[in-house]
């Protein structure tokens, strides 16, 4: 029996299929593990060591090999030359493209008619091409809606190897994962990308309810005494060095 070795592991499922790529040309076997884990809750990546790529034992000396090279000395296209991370860096670019184009078209469907309008200098014309054919896809789950009858009921009702679930589960997983990347990519698009913690300059930040220490006593006794208060003030909140401070106080 084959074991697998992990060889590489990221926070970001994007680098694993990239450097699987790599491998693969290769001609070493990889399997990547944790992927849905880490797309449905993002925030237990660290937790789980991240998406990890594994390959078997008698082809982890080479895999690691070909890592190594990949990081330490460049590679070279009719283009020019390029590093790992530059790599990286491009395919995040071009998802940060593809999310633009889906969350322009989700705000104005009518875009789907006139594809024209969709201007972009990352996508070629046959990717564009194969993403609005997608959101004409999600278009049509959108609008999908339960049909359930009479006739079904009793057939599932008498039938004890059918699946009311079939029924119920009208939309596939990944439609609401694409729905929920699209909309935390509205959410970004929407907050100020330059605001920054001005304790420790870090962009962690997040616009949303808060109570400061100097409230806590006052807030406590006042629940205790009538129904349980909620927040009423708002700052941004650094989850980095846990400080809260008004929206403007960083900005002169």
């Amino acid at each position: 029996m084959t074991r697998l070795k992990t060889i590489y592991s990221s926070n970001i499922p994007v680098n694993c299929h990239i450097l699987k790529g790599r491998l693969e040309t290769e001609g070493i076997n990889c399997f990547i593990y944790d992927e849905n884990m880490v797309w449905v809750h993002p925030f237990r990546a660290v937790a789980i060591g991240g998406v990890k790529i594994k390959v078997p034992e008698d082809q982890q000396k080479k895999a690691a090999n070909t890592i190594a090279l990949q990081q330490t000395q460049q590679l070279s296209d009719e283009n020019g030359v390029y590093s790992l991370s530059e790599v990286f860096q491009d395919e995040l670019i071009r998802q940060n493209e593809i999310l633009r184009i889906k969350s322009a078209i989700r705000k104005n469907p009518k875009l789907l008619n006139t594809p024209e309008q969709l201007k972009t200098e990352i996508l070629s014309e046959y990717e564009l091409a194969v993403l609005i054919e997608s959101e004409i896809e999600f278009n049509r789950l959108s609008n999908k809606r339960l049909n359930f009858d009479w006739k079904d009921f009793w057939y599932e009702l008498l039938d004890f190897d059918r699946s009311v679930f079939s029924y119920l589960r009208i939309r596939p997983v990944e439609y609401y994962l694409d729905k929920e990347l699209v909309e935390k990519y509205n959410d970004t698009s929407d907050t100020d990308s330059h605001d920054s913690c001005p304790e420790c300059h870090s962009t962690n930040v997040v616009f949303g309810y808060a109570i400061d220490i100097k409230w806590d006593i006052l807030y406590l006794v006042l629940s205790l005494l009538t129904a349980p208060l909620w927040p009423i003030r708002k700052k941004m909140h650094c989850f980095d060095c846990g400080l809260d401070f008004k929206q403007n106080d960083h900005q002169d």
